[in-house]
């Protein structure tokens, strides 16, 4: 049985549509993939000198190593919650087909063990293991260090999609989940108590105490049937569908509907990204991304100067703007023979497009304000970055949509998802970033970086005034190539 249903998800997965993309997308993957599992390999190997340098007086480097533990415990809980996507073994296809229920569920959550977030954190691991671990305790003590965190990777593994699972019918759960991880993190910003002196003290003890590797063992095993138990009792087709009619979205924002033309359109674009699945993913990254700044206010290496926070501004004034904006027409592109159809002109469909992009950016730039706290100077470079992404970048996004020929399935998460991608979208993304850093840097590169903020904000400001003959090229443009990007979009994920 087991064998058929792993033949059955290996001709599943060879079939997706990741192995449909462009040499473009392919070529980036693996970039990234060799990429970060260099970059934390190397760490892994450099790890003791690391820490050496750091706490030269420390007698043995296990307890510091450990005392960093529960702060990745807590970190990867979040980043799995946000990034991981579910098994994609599809359980409906099997129930109503004389299998057991139980070997179709064990089958699912032995194979989601093998993904990208449980074998990263080894290429740091096994290394330090071997090197430092081993060496202090000995082989054997060192092996069951080693053995412990493989338990703590797959306990956390299991412990987020429960999490993820039991949100679609137990939203306390996650409320339970973010309120433990929040609490814990703010109780050591407070210094009510330290994280890293329990962390050392639990985690340290698995070396000279191998007797102990069965308490994460313990741990991931009862994650796992906590799983097995959630899905046994919720798979049940005639319960999926009535909670998918149940979470059916019927917002109509019918206050924009009353607009006229635009109006209805905006409306049917808020409609899109609030009722599916990877639009909606989009607007959680941008409240995720709103805290991205604080890698660099609160490090003085960037703090002090403006390069790198002209990027920053940039990104988090217009965040969900380049996120949403490279598959503007992507997103429409299962009904876009539809859109050519209609009675409306194009001009208002892509002013309603402009104006939900501009109203985002004045979200994003509000979520941004309180940067201010790190200086007046923070509050002028987003106000900078701010004007120019409405008054430029969306134009450009804009018409870089009109090259857009592959259509994207609303219902899939955005996390490692590439559908819909080519290497036209990181292309875009280039002089999105790069144009106003090179305009800036033109004018600071004299020692006028205020003069420089004038300018990105003076480009933005000049480039909203010519709006009129942007759309018209826009439009244009999308009238030549309309015919080709029908035929783009008819074909076959």
């Amino acid at each position: 049985m087991y064998s058929s249903l792993l033949s059955q998800q290996w001709k599943q997965t060879v079939r997706s549509k990741y192995f449909k993309q462009g040499w473009g997308v392919k070529i980036l993957i693996g970039f990234l993939v060799v990429y970060f599992g260099g970059l934390f390999l190397t760490l892994g190997l450099f790890m003791p000198e690391l820490l050496e340098e750091l706490y030269p007086d420390a007698e043995m480097l296990t307890p510091i190593f450990s005392g960093f533990v529960l702060y990745y415990i807590l970190s990867d809980l979040a980043m799995r919650f946000f990034l991981q996507d579910l098994s994609v073994l599809t359980v409906q296809h099997y129930l109503t087909l004389p299998v057991k229920k139980s070997k179709i569920i064990h089958f699912l959550l032995r194979g989601s063990i093998f993904n990208f977030f449980n074998t990263l954190p080894l290429f740091i691991v096994v290394p330090f293991g071997l090197r430092t671990v081993s060496s202090e305790y000995g082989a054997i003590p060192g092996g069951a260090w080693l053995l412990s965190f493989v338990f703590i990777v797959l306990s956390n593994h299991f412990l987020a999609i429960y999490i993820k699972r039991a949100l679609a019918v137990k939203k306390g759960v996650f409320f339970a989940f973010a309120a433990v991880v929040g609490g814990l993190f703010l109780g050591d910003f407070m210094e009510w108590f330290s994280l890293i002196f329990v962390s050392e003290q639990i985690f340290s003890s698995f070396g000279p105490n191998p007797t102990l590797l069965f308490i994460p063992l313990l741990v991931m095993v009862a994650f796992y049937f906590l799983n097995f138990s959630f899905l046994k009792a919720h798979t049940y087709l005639d319960l999926w569908k009535s909670k998918a009619s149940e979470n059916v979205n019927t917002t109509r924002f019918s206050f924009l509907e009353s607009k006229g033309i635009v109006g209805s359109l905006v409306a049917n674009e808020l409609k899109l990204i609030t009722r599916n699945k990877r639009t909606k993913s989009i607007l959680f990254i941008t409240l995720l991304f709103s805290a991205y700044g604080l890698i660099f206010y609160l490090n003085p290496q960037y703090n002090e100067g403006y390069g790198w926070l002209i990027f920053v501004g940039i990104f988090m004034t217009g965040v969900f703007m380049i996120n949403y904006g490279q598959f503007l027409v992507g997103w429409e592109g299962a009904y876009f023979d539809g859109i050519l159809t209609r009675s409306y002109e194009m001009e208002d469909f892509y002013k309603a497009k402009f104006i939900l992009i501009a109203v985002t950016c004045v979200i994003t730039y509000i979520l941004s304000v309180p940067y201010v706290y790190f200086g007046i100077k923070a509050l002028y470079i987003n106000t900078a970055s701010f004007i120019y992404n409405i008054g430029l970048n969306s134009f450009v996004l804009l018409y870089a949509s009109t090259y857009n020929r592959k259509k994207i399935d609303l219902s899939k998460g955005s996390a490692f998802n590439y559908q819909g991608t080519s290497a036209t979208q990181f292309i875009i993304v280039l002089p999105l970033m790069v144009v106003p850093i090179i305009i800036f840097q033109s004018f600071n590169a004299f020692g006028a970086p205020n003069g420089g903020l004038i300018a990105l904000a003076a480009v933005g400001l000049i480039s909203m005034a010519f709006s009129k003959y942007w759309f018209k090229a826009i439009v244009s443009n999308f009238k030549e190539k309309k015919y080709r990007n029908a035929e783009g979009f008819r074909e076959k994920s």
